[in-house]
């Protein structure tokens, strides 16, 4: 049988170890507001490239959105560095591409060919979907 003695020493014990983990638990549930509610901000990222190929960060990113990338044969085996912060994927590869003069279209459901912005090109591949379909009205 238990004593009690034990009984007062195992509460002693055991009383501010509930009350830490009671105050702990409530600092957690007191901060989980303080996290972005939007859907829109749980998709936000943090995007950097030091000294990358272009064709490589473009590839990078266009797959995490589920595209295969095309480069046109004219595109230049350039580097990038670039830190975006606070960014969607869509607006990393957008920042990406203006940075370099790029543009992009759809060639097919999820395949973007990439190539430079400039008459030529935009004429060449004026038959395919812009990228991105959502135009704010800036080529």
């Amino acid at each position: 049988m238990i004593s009690p003695n034990v009984i007062r020493q195992s509460l002693k014990i055991l009383t501010p170890a509930l009350f830490l983990l009671l105050c702990c638990s409530i600092g957690a549930f007191a901060q989980s507001p303080s996290e972005p509610q939007d859907s829109v901000k749980k998709n936000l990222a943090k995007v950097a490239f030091r000294n990358t190929s272009v064709k490589v960060a473009i590839s990078a990113v266009g797959k995490q959105m589920g595209f295969e990338v095309v480069f046109d044969d004219t595109v230049e085996e350039d580097r990038i560095t670039i830190e975006l912060n606070d960014v969607t994927i869509e607006q990393a590869l957008k920042t990406i591409l203006e940075e370099k003069k790029l543009q992009a279209r759809i060639l097919e459901e999820k395949t973007l060919v990439v190539f430079p912005d400039n008459e030529a090109k935009r004429k060449k591949y004026e038959q395919y979907e812009p990228w991105p379909v959502k135009s704010d009205g800036n080529k």
